[in-house]
Formats: structure tokens, C-alpha cells, sequence
């Protein structure tokens, strides 16, 4: 989970990780819902589930006391009992390239996406000083590891030739050079960007065939906005559909009970903005992008009415029809995982058709 949706994505005040349970109890069958309810418990108990991976947390707020008459104590405790483990993903699944608005955004057709709101911390450079004729098996090193990814090029990489000194003291093993004496080596100054998550795996990659008994390297913040990492997702139909089809796929592909509208209604449809769940604080980057229309789970009565005479179309299609379709995106990446790692774990899937947690009269 950490290395597909690692923590770092998460804004700041999300409350996500293991919830519940012993980090080390053994697991062998997974549940993914969208969050734990008594329903979805009793379906995790039900099917003898040893860890319950949600996207919306358990424990939200502070929490002084667990009572089993009223949530989240009730929820809680059922799950203490049934000795069911509870993971949360939210916002970091929430901006993951293939999270909740992409997984929303591809049931609807769209193509080209990309995030309404870019992350700017995922980044950093590395920098790292090679002695010339082994800048090609680094540059190798970074091409397996996937660095160096910008838009749609790869290995983006930048060398600069120099001269590195140093002395070896009593006790080294030096590559090159003898104790005590300074040495003058030709040397590579290589960089690369990569995400922060991945700088420490990348680092001992390097390591294991850089020559040096102590590598030099550094590690920079950067303010690159992600390509591909952020909330929301804006894209384009192609060809451009009709409003009638829209409501159409909203209704049968997105199985949303009921589609709520304000601000004109546009006969056809090029290019439009999504936003699984609350989209209210997204509306002004939907607008900025020009996006005909904006779909979201809801978005609330006043952002809607300060909204009123622009062109922007707000669509609400209910929030559990608009985030559900990224548990099988998250149930895919656990079976992928699971089969290249050979973990023997089952994976199931709690998909609730339309809306539970709503009525339409």
C-alpha cells in the first residue's frame, strides 16, 4: 500500500494508516469497502476477513471514549472482536494517478487526464558524483528504477564532468589511491528527478554498484508540480457526447440514483472536470481549465449558489456513486502484488449497486 499509495500523497490533516489492529498479525483475506459501516463489518465478518482496507478512516476526530451504543466506538469494537484489522487510503488514494477521480473519470470515457490540483512536494533531485567510465551502469540503474520520468520521456538525466579530491585515512578501503595522500579523481556529477517516496530504495540501488566504499550523493527538495499525482482530474471526450449521453453514462456506467445539475446545460460535451467525493473547494481549478462541466459527489448549497451566471455546469451524482469505483482499482493492485510476491492472500471486493446509504423518493 505504502509503495502504490504511499502516505506523502495525503494532505496534511488526513488521519490514515493501520486504524485498528496488530501491525504484526499474519493477513490472508482482504476486504476492500469504501468505508467501515456496520454493514460493511458484518459483510467483513461474514467472510472471514483478517484486514478490512477502507478509504474513508474509522476515526476522523479525537476520539476520548469507544461506546458500543454509537459510532465510531460501535464500528470499533466489532471489529476488535472479529479481530479484523482496519488500513485507511483516503486523500493519498484520492490523489493517486490511478485513484478515486481517475478510476470516476475512466468509467465516463475520458481520456488524456490529468490532476485538477498538482501535488508540488512528490519530487526531489538526487545528485549523485561518479568517477568516469561507471556514469553508464548508474544511468542504467536509474532507467530500472523508473527515475527520471518527465511528461512522457524517460530517464531525463543531466551530467556534468568535474574533478573530486579526497584523502584516505587509516582504517579506509579505498577504490582508487593511497592512505593519507590526496587524490584527484575525473568524476560525473549525475542528476535525476524522482518521487520522494522512492529516494531510499533508489539510493541503495545505486549503492550496491557504485564503487566507492563511501558514495557521495545529494538529496534536494524540489517545487516541480507532479505530472500525474493530485487531486481531481480534468479530461476530454473524444468525440465530444451529447448531454443526453452524459446522463446516460452517469446513470447506467456510474450507477448513480440521481443526477443533480445547476448552470447551463450544454448540448455537447468536450471537456469536463472530476472530483470523486466533496468537489466544493475544487469548483475555481474546474473553471480554470475551461471544463464545460464539473462531476462530483456533492458540492453543497452555497458553493452552488455563489456559482450562479457562470458556465461552468455543476453536476452532483452522490458521494458513494462517485469514490466506488476505485475499489477495484485498489482490489487489482493487491492481486497484481499479491502475484508478484507470492503472498497468498485473497482479495475481496465490497460493492454496494448504486447508493446504500440513500434513498430516492
Amino acid at each position: 500500500m505504502e509503495a502504490r499509495f504511499p502516505i506523502s500523497w495525503a494532505e496534511d490533516w488526513d488521519r490514515i494508516g493501520l486504524q485498528l489492529g496488530n501491525p504484526e498479525q499474519q493477513v490472508e483475506r482482504i476486504g476492500i469497502s469504501l468505508e467501515a459501516t456496520p454493514r460493511s463489518v458484518s459483510w467483513a465478518v461474514q467472510n472471514d476477513l483478517h484486514l478490512m482496507i477502507c478509504h474513508h478512516p474509522l476515526f476522523f476526530q479525537p476520539v476520548d471514549s469507544l461506546k458500543s451504543n454509537q459510532e465510531p466506538g460501535r464500528t470499533a469494537l466489532q471489529l476488535a472482536k472479529a479481530e479484523i484489522a482496519l488500513l485507511a487510503a483516503h486523500t493519498n488514494l484520492d490523489a493517486s494517478p490511478d485513484g478515486v477521480s481517475t478510476a470516476l473519470s475512466l468509467r465516463l470515457g475520458l481520456i488524456n487526464l490529468v490532476p485538477l490540483e498538482k501535488r508540488i512536494h512528490d519530487l526531489v533531485k538526487l545528485v549523485v558524483f561518479v568517477p568516469s567510465g561507471y556514469e553508464e551502469k548508474m544511468t542504467q540503474v536509474l532507467d530500472d528504477a523508473e527515475a527520471g520520468q518527465i511528461g512522457s520521456y524517460r530517464l531525463c538525466t543531466f551530467k556534468a564532468r568535474g574533478e573530486g579530491t579526497f584523502i584516505p585515512q587509516a582504517g579506509s578501503h579505498p577504490f582508487m589511491g593511497e592512505i593519507g595522500r590526496i587524490e584527484r579523481v575525473s568524476e560525473w556529477r549525475l542528476e535525476v528527478l524522482t518521487r520522494r517516496v522512492h529516494i531510499d530504495d533508489l539510493v541503495e540501488k545505486i549503492r550496491q554498484v557504485h564503487p566507492y566504499e563511501d558514495m557521495a550523493y545529494d538529496v534536494y527538495p524540489v517545487e516541480h508540480p507532479s505530472d500525474d499525482v493530485g487531486l481531481g482530474r480534468v479530461g476530454y471526450f473524444d468525440p465530444a457526447i451529447s448531454w443526453e449521453t452524459l446522463i446516460h453514462r452517469l446513470k447506467k456506467e456510474v450507477e448513480a440514483p440521481s443526477v443533480r445539475v445547476s448552470g447551463p446545460i450544454p448540448e455537447t460535451i468536450q471537456k469536463a472536470a472530476v472530483c470523486g467525493g466533496s468537489g466544493s473547494k475544487m469548483i475555481l481549478e474546474a473553471m480554470s481549465t475551461g471544463a464545460q462541466v464539473f462531476i462530483c459527489g456533492e458540492i453543497g448549497y452555497h458553493p452552488t449558489v455563489s456559482l450562479q451566471g457562470q458556465a461552468l455546469t455543476l453536476v452532483e451524482i452522490g458521494h458513494y456513486p462517485s469514490e466506488k469505483w476505485v475499489i477495484p482499482v485498489l482490489a487489482r493492485a493487491l492481486r497484481e502484488a499479491n502475484q508478484a510476491e507470492d503472498w497468498g492472500i485473497d482479495v475481496l471486493e465490497d460493492m454496494q449497486p448504486g447508493d446504500p446509504y440513500m434513498r430516492y423518493f
